[in-house]
């Protein structure tokens, strides 16, 4: 079953493509790391203009070049340093001239957009959801885990149930033979020959439904692992529920380690986190925006670069005070809709997290009622196999010895088949119902020993095979 988990931690096409998605929600997150980095932007243009006059034409060119390095700061205002280098002629000998502006500004607001919170929020809300991001890919990965290990199971099911049909025809046909002996003894009747061999013809009947629900289950298995339809399985595990011990857990510590560990739940607690701070800052968006500049120019006008770059002089400041008021619905009303959809989004998804713990509280206690159940069960199939098993024996002893009929004993065979197969299921759903409990707790994973940092990093599977290094 390792094996299995493995293959299908690289071969499946959803997981493959939820890694994917991975990739491109990493670079969302470095980008948005970067809002308190410098950005940079260049430009450089050429043109050149022709004026016609009374006189003549006159041609002006002109080129050079433009950048800006922006800075913004957690508080909410933002650095600003922009620069130009220009040359230009305008047609006449000599007329050649360089010149250069810096500007070096910083705006600050006082009311809209100022504060640590909202100036950080953009990259808080980010960091959030790269979260929620690596919550879904784990658990797309444990949802994979439990779908293959149930497939695997039902596939050894299956070849158990054929095995089942075999043993069972194979008793059909010993019976047969001894009915035989019998009769050429004198101690059975011909006519009492047809009932074996009417069991025989249902027993070739049970084989032929239990291949065909064999290959059934292989293809199931295949369309999980995401291989090649032609594949053929050699030796599989057994079904041994001695393996798997059961998480030793009461209802309420059964619950505190659900919502520790789902993915789902904690994606949740984060979705209240990031409603909140969209709610913030929703919230300041209905303030003035009030805001302070200061600003320096620097600059320099030369017959050649050289002397532009040397000859820099500081030409002006400024400082300044805006204030923007929106009046009015239409000017207000936007920021205020967005204030009361954010706030209704809040609660909304609060009270998905109410209901999402109240689900994982039934989540969890259904899982452990039926683990207990289901072990209940096995104990109880088991025991009854066993006597199906010595009831069939007897019978058999009996009959050899002409003080029993072959309807009995073919009703006692029936009655054995039946008891190895509800044993047969339910030895599978206790197997299911641990793997049900291990997931409504969410530690399929480290049930398995899956390390999700080596599933989601698509360099860890090439030439790689086997179970390391997903399975520690």
């Amino acid at each position: 079953m390792e094996d299995a988990v493995a293959l299908a931690l690289r071969s499946n096409f959803r997981l493959k493509n939820s890694r994917l998605r991975r990739s491109v929600e990493r670079f969302a997150l470095e980008i948005a790391e970067s809002e308190f980095r410098p950005r940079v932007v260049t430009q450089a243009y050429a043109g050149r203009e022709v004026t016609d006059t009374a006189y003549g034409s006159t041609a002006y060119e002109s080129s050079g070049v433009e950048s800006s390095v922006r800075l913004r700061v957690p508080t909410g205002g933002e650095f600003s340093l922009g620069s130009r280098l220009t040359r230009a002629i305008d047609g006449q000998p000599g007329t050649l001239s360089h010149g250069g502006v810096m500007e070096l500004t910083f705006t600050q607001p006082l009311l809209r957009g100022a504060g640590l919170r909202v100036g950080r929020a953009a990259l808080h809300s980010a960091r959030i959801s790269e979260e929620v991001n690596v919550l879904g890919f784990k658990q797309a990965v444990m949802d994979l885990t439990s779908s293959v290990i149930r497939a695997y199971r039902s596939h050894v099911q299956a070849r158990r149930q054929s095995e089942i049909a075999v043993r069972s025809l194979e008793r059909a046909r010993s019976l047969l033979e001894v009915n035989q002996l019998l009769v050429a003894a004198g101690r059975m009747a011909e006519q009492d020959v047809v009932q074996a061999r009417a069991d025989i013809a249902r027993r070739e009947l049970d084989q032929v439904a239990a291949q065909g629900y064999l290959d059934a289950t292989r293809l199931a298995l295949i369309n999980v692992l995401d291989i090649a339809t032609e594949t053929q399985f050699g030796e599989l595990g057994t079904l041994n529920p001695e393996e798997i011990q059961p998480p030793a857990f009461d209802s309420d510590r059964g619950v505190a380690t659900a919502l520790q560990n789902r993915p789902d739940y904690l994606g949740a607690e984060l979705g209240v986190r990031n409603a909140e701070l969209r709610a913030d800052v929703a919230r300041n968006d209905r303030l003035w925006d009030l805001s302070v500049t200061l600003g320096s120019t620097f600059s320099g006008l030369e017959d050649n670069f050289d002397g532009v770059l040397d000859d820099f002089n500081k030409t002006g400041h400024r400082v300044s005070l805006d204030l923007e008021i929106p009046l009015g619905r239409a000017a207000a009303g936007p920021a205020e809709l967005a204030h009361r959809s954010a706030v209704a989004d809040l609660q909304a998804a609060r009270n998905s997290l109410s209901e999402l713990r109240q689900r994982i509280t039934i989540d969890v206690e259904n899982a452990l009622r039926n683990s207990e159940l289901a072990s209940q069960r096995l104990e109880i199939a088991r025991t009854a196999r066993s006597l199906a098993e010595q009831k069939a024996e007897i019978e058999r002893e009996k009959l050899s010895l002409g003080v029993s009929t072959n309807f009995q004993l073919v009703t006692f065979e029936n009655d054995l088949v039946l008891a190895e197969t509800n044993e047969l299921d339910a030895v599978v759903s206790y197997l299911n119902a641990i793997t049900e409990l291990n997931l409504a707790l969410g530690t399929t994973l480290d049930r398995w020993g899956i390390d999700i940092d080596q599933v989601e990093n698509m360099e860890a599977f090439n030439g790689r095979s086997g179970t390391e290094p997903l399975l520690r």
